[in-house]
């Protein structure tokens, strides 16, 4: 590997909004990592992944992509109270299959289902597509969903304009040993800067966004600080 994505121990993105932290995975989060990745909001898509999981494997999970040098994990925090810095575990997003001589990546995101739909992916994957194409100055990623995820299809090519390039039949083997069929989608570094970019900060009203304390993501049609003691227990979801 080169330097490009060298040494990642302890990158640390803030999404645009400030209500976003993106982390490198860390021991005291390996039960919220467990309970998202055996959720079955989170299985209802991605089959292949196990009904259950001991908080031992989630340890040796986090350590063993921790030493793959083609895979970057970031676990997500959404920031509910920026004055005293309280937050809560919201999913975990990657940058996996790093490519340095094509200069490409794949990323992925599992969001903990009790926030879906609030924006809080988009801003995710927003935060770290900026890190890839400027930071880093890759030339392409792709992405992978399900036939069946229609959510993820909606949002890759109606609010990112990402590009389908590939159907590819029975590509994963799911728990019960059924395939999925799965669909590829790729954005370049010039339909990031020419498009994909000023779409997805339309998408989080960042062009001319007055900016507010505390946070303003939506939970169940309420705002998020309304739920502060609910959404502790998101913490360690346990």
């Amino acid at each position: 590997m080169t330097s490009a994505i060298q040494d990642m121990s302890s990158v640390e993105l803030l999404s645009p909004t400030g209500q976003l932290r993106l982390a490198r995975p860390g021991p005291t989060e390996d039960a919220a990592v467990l309970q998202n990745r055996t959720h079955p909001g989170t299985r209802k898509y991605l089959k292949f992944l196990p009904e259950h999981l001991t908080i031992d494997e989630a340890r040796q999970l986090r350590e063993s992509r921790a030493r793959d040098s083609t895979m970057v994990d970031f676990n997500i925090h959404l920031i509910t109270d920026k004055e005293i810095g309280t937050e809560v575990f919201a999913g975990t997003t990657a940058c996996f299959n790093i490519n340095e001589t094509f200069k490409s990546c794949e990323v992925g995101i599992l969001i903990a289902p009790q926030l879906l739909r609030g924006g809080i992916a988009t801003e995710a994957i927003y935060t770290v597509l900026r890190w890839i194409f400027e930071e880093k100055q890759l030339h392409r990623v792709t992405f992978e969903t399900g036939i069946d995820n229609l959510p993820m299809q909606r949002w890759l090519e109606d609010v990112a304009g990402a590009k389908l390039e590939a159907l590819r039949r029975e590509c994963w083997r799911n728990v019960d040993g059924t395939y999925t069929d799965v669909r590829g989608y790729s954005i370049l570094d010039l339909e990031w800067n020419e498009s994909v970019k000023s779409r997805l900060e339309a998408k989080l009203g960042l062009k001319n966004r007055t900016r507010k304390s505390g946070c303003q993501y939506r939970f169940a049609g309420l705002k998020i600080r309304e739920f502060k003691a609910d959404l502790r227990l998101l913490q360690y979801m346990e």
